[in-house]
């Protein structure tokens, strides 16, 4: 029995990392399509780099697209309203997604052994530092 519940949160523990690595990449494909990293910008959130970044992003699609100076004069403040109505849906959602996946770490740390609650724990920080440093996204 102490075998399938080891294996069952194992599973369940990949299971969270699947949902939190295909939620980060899709919520930072979504609003930043460019895939630039955090830079000199970056405000915290998947998209907060964008804050000083939408000017990269506009010199990216002006070489990759070959705007004219009129079409990047009208793409710059696009990409900032686009930043700004992203950051606040992301000040409202983030809440609800830190709560829904603390919750599911919670409930898989309640099967595990307390030698795998260790190091369950230490993969959670691990984890944490990860999407901090990738979303600016502190877990706990």
């Amino acid at each position: 029995m102490k075998r399938s519940s080891a294996l069952a949160g194992v599973v369940a523990l990949f299971l969270v990392g699947v949902v939190v690595g295909v939620l980060g990449a899709d919520l930072v494909r979504r609003h930043h399509p460019w895939g630039l990293g955090a830079g000199p910008g970056h405000q915290g959130g998947p998209i907060g780099h964008l804050g000083m970044g939408h000017r990269i992003v506009v010199t990216e699609l002006t070489r990759r697209l070959d705007l004219t100076a009129d079409q990047q004069r009208q793409v710059e403040p696009i990409l900032a309203e686009t930043h700004r109505e992203a950051q606040a849906i992301w000040r409202e959602v983030r809440p609800r997604v830190l709560a829904v996946i603390e919750q599911g770490e919670n409930r898989i740390a309640q099967i595990l052994t307390p030698r795998q609650r260790e190091e369950f724990e230490a993969i959670r920080r691990e984890r944490a530092e990860h999407l901090q440093r990738a979303l600016g996204t502190a877990m706990h």
